[in-house]
């Protein structure tokens, strides 16, 4: 890998570029999707946080009063606020100007918008290092993959930590070089402390790295002075930003946070299927991570990754085998590794509480689609000459060749995004006959909402199965669902039930063949043949409707 270069002119514009068109696909396919669980749950938090802020301009004593901030951060208090606040002030700037088409896109516009950055943040890191081909590779790379794809639109906290991860790496990488990047990375530090735990990790990440390539240059003869200005600027610049945009921290301030920290190192949430084993506690199998990037992730990027990765072995050496006399370098290669594995490794540890699946382990795969865009350049680089220079349009053929499997898979996922299993797993079948998570998150009953106003022109009552009141109610205020179509909480009120396909979930099957006399649903929703909800419906509104 070549030492890092200025970037010019040129890649901040076509940065940019893949910064507005990622977004700008991603509001144009915002509708397809109804809102997740979580989603829903910092939807409403997000609403706490705009009418405290509301307040904090009108009444700012009184918005700085205990009472009033438990009131408006005691919800949702297990998750630090900054990406709230963001949701906050995009709704709140719709509310008042009518920006977005839905209130649903205003929240999630933030999300959406760090997934934008990521992607020029990928190209520029990139751009610094290897040709502008494999880094626009990189990011395309990147953005294609369809779980990302899927979670770009929402508003949660995954893909906003992918991007600050990322960018506390680059900073940090930056700051080797030039010490003013220094307080600009524990800024960045602080706020990806604010947006969700993956973060704690990073300053050993970094401190791994920086002793490497200390040993690396002591054993060279080239001893640089050490300066670790970069660790202290995050160490202090870190933790403070992470107190300061957190109203809920300012009282009881020991207590929350020793809660805060007891939530993430014991949360056991979700019910994990993997391979046909349903995991209720921790551990799960090492292989998870790897296995579901192996089922999610194209199968061209991973083998250019491996290739990069094989490229990369001389920037990789342990750095007790350097020579001395040997030209030393910021060795990007084992940043870049490091940043990689330590999100799959977390995951992996057999303590390590249960999670909802790839979300969790997302800031390790900017650093993937790295490897792949050094892939490509090393394939490139090794070709025929005729394929190198003579025609280059036989190069941005093999790249796009190699983008296209991703591509086309992140656009026939949508909107099943978390149902979506790539070629290698048999596809979406193949998952299910492997006992694969078919989805989580209740995120699919909006594919249902067209059969339901076919089927209850009238308007209706429907049970809904690991579906928020607030996401079903978030689909009407778009006007995307009738009003008159109510959720209630009992099966036996209700028209329809609606009940999702997972393993968990099969004690609910059973609840409404009792209730409705029968074990056939009126209605499946399939994708790629696969079932993802049952819906039962009521014999009692079966006779009405025979009547």
């Amino acid at each position: 890998m070549s030492e890092a270069r200025s970037l010019a002119t040129r890649d901040y514009l076509v940065g940019g570029f893949l910064c507005i068109a990622y977004i700008a696909v991603l509001l144009v396919t915002e509708s397809d999707l109804a809102m997740s669980r979580d989603e829903s749950f910092y939807a409403r938090a997000a609403k706490n946080s705009a009418a405290w802020l509301s307040q904090l301009v009108t009444d700012p004593s009184m918005a700085l009063d205990r009472a009033s901030i438990d009131r408006a951060w005691r919800y949702n208090w297990e998750h630090p606020a900054w990406m709230k606040l963001m949701f906050a002030l995009s709704w709140m700037t719709h509310d008042a100007f009518g920006i977005f088409g839905a209130e649903a896109t205003a929240i999630r516009f933030p999300g959406m918008l760090s997934a934008g950055l990521l992607l020029w943040l990928i190209y520029a890191w990139a751009a610094a290092v290897m040709p502008r081909g494999p880094a626009l590779f990189s990011a395309l790379a990147f953005g294609s993959m369809p779980r990302v794809f899927y979670h770009s639109h929402l508003d949660c906290f995954d893909i906003p930590i992918a991007f600050f991860s990322t960018l506390v790496a680059y900073l940090y990488w930056r700051s080797l070089s030039d010490r003013r990047w220094v307080p600009l990375l524990g800024i960045a530090f602080g706020l990806a402390l604010a947006t969700k735990h993956n973060s704690w990790m990073l300053p050993g990440v970094l401190m791994i790295h920086f002793t490497w390539i200390r040993i690396d240059q002591a054993k060279a003869g080239r001893p640089e002075r050490s300066s670790a200005s970069w660790l202290v600027s995050m160490l202090v610049l870190g933790p403070l930003l992470f107190f300061a945009t957190w109203p809920w921290l300012w009282h009881d301030t020991w207590n929350r946070l020793g809660a805060y920290l007891s939530f993430h190192l014991r949360h056991v949430h979700y019910t994990y299927q993997y391979l046909g084993v349903s995991y209720f506690e921790p551990p799960l199998p090492v292989s998870v991570p790897f296995v579901m990037t192996l089922f999610t992730v194209s199968l061209p990027i991973l083998a250019l990754a491996l290739v990069g990765l094989y490229a990369s072995r001389r920037g990789l050496a342990p750095p007790w085998t350097t020579r001395p006399g040997a030209s030393t370098t910021r060795r990007t290669e084992v940043l870049w590794l490091g940043c990689m594995l330590a999100p799959l490794l977390a995951i992996a540890l057999p303590s390590s509480p249960i999670f909802g699946g790839t979300k969790h382990w997302f800031p390790a795969y900017p650093f993937i689609s790295l490897f792949a865009g050094l892939g490509l350049w090393a394939v490139l680089e090794n070709a025929p000459a005729w394929l190198r220079s003579g025609r280059r349009w036989a190069s941005w053929s093999f790249a796009t060749l190699c983008l296209l499997p991703g591509l086309v898979q992140a656009a026939h996922s949508h909107p099943f995004g978390l149902s979506h299993y790539m070629p290698i797993a048999g596809g979406v079948p193949g998952a299910a006959d492997l006992g694969m998570n078919r989805q989580f998150w209740g995120f699919t009953t909006g594919s249902l909402v067209p059969w339901l106003i076919e089927n209850l022109p009238n308007g209706g009552r429907v049970w809904i199965c690991d579906t928020t009141y607030d996401a079903w109610m978030m689909l009407q205020a778009d006007a995307r669902l009738p009003e008159g179509i109510r959720a209630v909480r009992s099966m036996s009120e209700a028209d329809f039930a609606l009940v999702h396909h997972e393993r968990h979930f099969a004690e609910v099957d059973y609840q409404a063949w009792v209730a409705y006399g029968t074990s056939r649903p009126v209605h499946l929703l399939r994708y790629d043949g696969v079932p993802i909800i049952s819906v039962y419906e009521n014999p009692a509104r079966a006779t009405v409707a025979a009547d």
